[in-house]
């Protein structure tokens, strides 16, 4: 993460895009002061609409609490993970739950084991060890799907070298990565699944975060105290790597051959997504504090980067963001798959529009400024947490650097999360009184209907703290519908999009599992809506343009719909 520049830098530059009034201050506000104003406008929007998540990890039976291998070195991959995925591992249909383990850095110490809970209706059960899937950290990004076509979700775990696969057989998992040619030994991060070549096999694009060992460590200070290193400092951006799938039975690294080899960022976050419309999926990646990348997917297995044409490289001051999680979905109303990326301290959060080939940063008009300079953000989700129709966002933040304000304190990371609701082509912070906490410094974020009841529920990990399970309790009268995209093989359909029309208003959502910090989210769409009358219409568009439409569906349930297989 790029470290805080002077707070009256900061303040100049995210006053542009704040408001008027700010344009002509005279001094810069402390942090407190900008603390406060946030907790006054967090407090006053949510008076107007009150939300809940409630933390249930203990009596669900989840207890994990991350080893960052914080020691006082202040080392660079302490503060990174842990990453997390909510998937259907034992195929029963419940969502389990995966977490990324962390542990001694060097080897000088202790390891700790990823860890899988079994999903019992909301009831988690270890199962790490029946499972076989206890691999040692330090571990990072976590990218769940089906690479080997048996009906059983797999997952690769990318760490500070070497990356793990884990092989689903349905009733264990064996690591495989080294066998199966995807055991880099870089500093792993982020991960997405996605089909470069249309050929029906998952390939797999792996961010590396900065070409890290002991021996390139600094010693930095803040305030006079030591402190975390702006990655920069190493001057060593990762290589990013991106394998193809040879029939489920191998990968082949074409990082080179698709043109992808000596452009280099310092990825922590990636999502796949057909940006154009051409019917090939790209790769938009958020990079620390140097220039994001637009993978644009040519078709013939080569990629373009094409950020700076397309007007995301940067945001609209010309600053390389501190960009760590990504939330792709509608932010607008056009029904195209838009960006949103949380960022450092200091810095606003981007908004970035989709506006045909070309991307538009809509952070000021969103007013995202006004509540996220404050804190530090990694993960984040973008949903219908109360079924009225509109977005909600779940922001996991987490400091990666002392305020001069926290000096001194024994949890100086540590910075509340944050609920934000999206209306009326604005934002506001909805977080007093949400359930969104201040206990942890956050990192990963997942999203998925843990306990069956239709609406989203939430995991968030932490940096050297515990892992939360943070249950929906909303109590609204709206209702709810998930849909189950399939292909024709019986597999989630990674890069579908799934269009509903009612009432002449149309929504879409995107099928995807990667996104966010490090994390994977359950696969399945979900809507929500104030009223209960049938939709007019539900259009689902597979990858290669193939549609199936279906009119007068119900809601309050959990709908499959399966491609037909091409003769």
């Amino acid at each position: 993460m790029l470290r805080a520049l002077p707070t009256w830098t900061c303040w100049t530059l995210g006053a542009l895009g704040v408001a008027a009034a700010l344009w002509h201050a005279t001094r810069a506000p402390s942090a407190r002061e900008t603390a406060a104003l946030a907790r006054a406008q967090r407090a006053t929007a949510s008076a107007a609409h009150p939300l809940a998540l409630r933390d249930v990890s203990a009596e669900s039976g989840v207890d994990f609490t991350h080893d960052a291998d914080f020691h006082g070195r202040f080392w660079l991959p302490e503060e990174m993970g842990p990453g997390v995925a909510l998937l259907d591992a034992d195929g029963d249909t419940d969502l389990d739950l995966f977490v990324a383990g962390g542990g001694s850095i060097d080897g000088s110490g202790p390891a700790q084991a990823c860890r899988l809970w079994r999903n019992d209706g909301g009831r988690f059960t270890d199962s790490t060890e029946e499972r076989g899937c206890g691999i040692h950290g330090p571990a990072y990004g976590v990218a769940s799907a089906d690479f080997d076509r048996d009906g059983d979700v797999d997952i690769f775990v990318a760490r500070l070298g070497p990356n793990a696969l884990l092989r689903n057989d349905g009733a264990r998992f064996t690591e495989v990565a080294r066998e199966l040619g995807v055991a880099d030994e870089g500093f792993g991060t982020a991960a997405v699944w996605f089909d470069m070549d249309r050929d029906g096999w998952l390939d797999l694009y792996v961010c590396n975060y900065v070409d890290w060992s002991p021996s390139i460590e600094k010693r930095c200070y803040a305030s006079g105290v030591p402190d975390y290193c702006d990655p920069g400092a190493y001057e060593s951006p990762g290589q990013d790597r991106l394998y193809r799938n040879v029939d489920g039975v191998r990968f082949e690294d074409v990082t080179e051959r698709a043109g992808m080899r000596g452009t280099r960022g310092q990825g922590l976050g990636v999502v796949a997504e057909d940006f154009d419309g051409d019917g090939h999926c790209d790769l938009y990646v958020a990079n620390d504090s140097t220039p994001a990348f637009l993978w644009r997917n040519r078709g013939d297995g080569t990629f373009a980067e094409d950020a700076l044409k397309a007007g995301c490289a940067y945001n609209s001051l010309g600053v390389a963001i501190a960009g760590m999680g990504i939330a792709c979905e509608d932010l607008d109303g056009d029904l195209r798959a838009d960006l949103l990326v949380t960022n450092i301290r200091n810095q606003s959060h981007l908004a970035l529009l989709a506006r045909g080939p070309r991307f538009e940063d809509a952070s000021a008009r969103l007013a995202l400024p006004a509540w996220s300079m404050p804190w530090t953000g990694f993960g984040v989700v973008l949903f219908d947490q109360d079924h009225d129709g509109a977005l909600e966002g779940y922001f996991a933040n987490g400091a990666v650097n002392l305020a001069p304000s926290r000096v001194g304190d024994p949890r100086p990371y540590v910075e509340p999360d944050q609920l934000v609701r999206f209306e009326n082509g604005r934002t506001r912070d909805v977080s007093e009184g949400s359930g969104a906490v201040a206990d942890e410094s956050s990192r990963a974020l997942a999203s998925g209907d843990l306990d069956g009841d239709g609406d989203l529920d939430l995991v968030v990990s932490a940096f050297n703290g515990r892992l939360r399970v943070l249950r929906n309790e909303q109590q609204g009268s709206g209702h709810w519908l998930i849909v189950d995209v399939r292909d024709e093989r019986g597999g989630a359909a990674l890069g579908a999009r799934v269009e509903i029309d009612l009432g002449g208003r149309r929504q879409v959502r995107f099928v995807r599992a990667q996104s966010s910090y490090l994390s994977s989210s359950d696969p399945r769409v979900h809507f929500g809506a104030v009223a209960a009358s049938k939709l007019d219409a539900l259009v689902v568009r597979w990858p290669d343009g193939s549609e199936r439409r279906l009119e007068g569906v119900a809601w309050d349930r959990v709908l499959v719909v399966r491609k037909e297989e091409r003769r």
